[in-house]
């Protein structure tokens, strides 16, 4: 029998991978839209857009770490959780560097939104999926 605690955690890590792919796909986005060069950055005008993609394929990564470890199941390890434990850590930290460094915790209130269900959902549903027995 699967644990109550095993299927609020999929479906609460499922529902903030889902909200955090409309962040990604506006990140996504402005890898490819001009609006986002800067002819003043002294590495290149391109270089915004460099970090858009690199954010944007780090994130990939991350989720697919976490699709990796629901598709352990109850039987994940406490590796293969604490590598999900990591992506989410990862993956939050990126998403919330902006108020600090810049000022802006995001461009404007659904991003903000958006930025505070995703984390919520993924770190409540990676912390229900914790293995319960040293494995």
């Amino acid at each position: 029998m699967v644990r109550r605690t095993e299927r609020a955690g999929l479906l609460l890590t499922l529902a903030g991978m889902a909200v955090a792919a409309t962040s990604v796909r506006h990140t996504a986005q402005h890898v490819t839209d001009e609006s986002y060069r800067a002819p003043g950055v002294r590495h290149g005008a391109g270089h915004v857009q460099y970090h858009m993609a690199r954010e944007t394929l780090v994130t990939i990564g991350a989720a697919g770490t976490l699709a990796l470890g629901l598709a352990a199941g109850p039987k994940r390890t406490r590796a293969v959780w604490r590598g999900m434990a990591s992506a989410v850590a990862g993956f939050a930290a990126g998403m919330w560097s902006g108020g600090p460094t810049t000022g802006s915790w995001a461009p404007n209130r659904a991003a903000l939104a958006i930025h505070l269900v995703s984390t919520t959902a993924l770190s409540a549903g990676v912390l229900l999926l914790r293995p319960e027995e040293q494995q």
